[in-house]
């Protein structure tokens, strides 16, 4: 890697309490996604995507982590194949991996299909999960000073537990949902598409036609020689038939009745 492109990823965290802290309000908090897809005419998608992937993996899991991926051999009978990856990396740094994921893929032969780009605004979802964080964790710290008092009767105790435990569970939910709204701010998530397709003359519909001529041939052919089959057993039992008739006739001398003529009517 580049030492102007490893300075431009060498981020350093943010201290805990910065503004760039997920856990401090500073301003909207914003949640963005990105889209984007790759058109192959020639078998590279895997050498692109092992590329894509080396570079996530060199700006290490806190950066850039790796949700999925998907690789498929195409075959040689296998013209259109599809595969994806989806990355987590730092919304801070989505601008420049997205520049440095499409010059790899164009480097590799691919062109971009498809970009798309999604800002989802989670602020009043944070707003109101840390608000009930707050609130939960208040409660739950009132009713463990009244459990370990001890003070009040036995169910009255009881009833203390109980109901500090149901605040302790509510407050686990709460904090993951304020975890989860932290991720989404702080990672951007990015999904890749690979679409290969080498079909025989996917640019030009005489091309195509040419040369799926010889598989159109075939399946004609493939089409008379199945009908042919069909009947032929029709065909024979007719002809056995026809000829027993022919037979029958002959013997007995029958002969078709002929149509009788009418003379036209004679004018006086």
């Amino acid at each position: 890697m580049r030492a102007d492109t490893q300075q431009v990823f060498d981020v350093a965290q943010p201290a805990p309490g910065a503004p760039d802290s997920p856990t401090v309000m500073s301003g909207p908090r914003i949640a963005y996604s990105y889209t984007v897809t790759y058109a192959f005419d020639r078998p590279t998608v895997a050498e692109v995507q092992g590329q894509q992937l080396a570079l996530c993996r060199r700006l290490g899991s806190i950066r850039c982590l790796i949700v999925k991926s998907t690789l498929n051999a195409p075959g040689p009978d296998d013209h259109i194949v599809t595969d994806e990856a989806v990355l987590l990396v730092d919304a801070r740094l989505a601008g420049e991996v997205n520049r440095r994921l499409d010059a790899l893929a164009v480097a590799g032969g691919a062109t971009t299909a498809n970009r798309q780009v999604e800002a989802a605004d989670v602020t009043r979802q944070v707003i109101d999960t840390d608000a009930r964080v707050r609130a939960k964790q208040a409660l739950a710290t009132r009713l463990l000073a009244i459990v370990r008092s001890g003070k009040g009767n036995v169910g009255e105790l009881v009833q203390a537990e109980r109901a500090y435990a149901t605040t302790q569970e509510e407050l686990d939910a709460a904090r993951g949902e304020q975890a989860h709204l932290a991720q989404r701010v702080a990672m951007s998530r990015v999904t890749i598409s690979y679409a290969f397709d080498d079909s025989p003359g996917r640019h030009s519909p005489v091309r195509a036609s040419f040369a799926t001529a010889g598989d159109t041939l075939a399946a004609s052919l493939a089409a008379l020689i199945t009908a042919t089959v069909a009947g032929l057993p029709w065909i024979m039992a007719g002809t056995v038939v026809l000829a027993l008739v022919r037979r029958v006739r002959r013997k007995r001398g029958w002969r078709w009745p002929r149509r009788a003529q009418t003379s036209p009517p004679r004018t006086q």
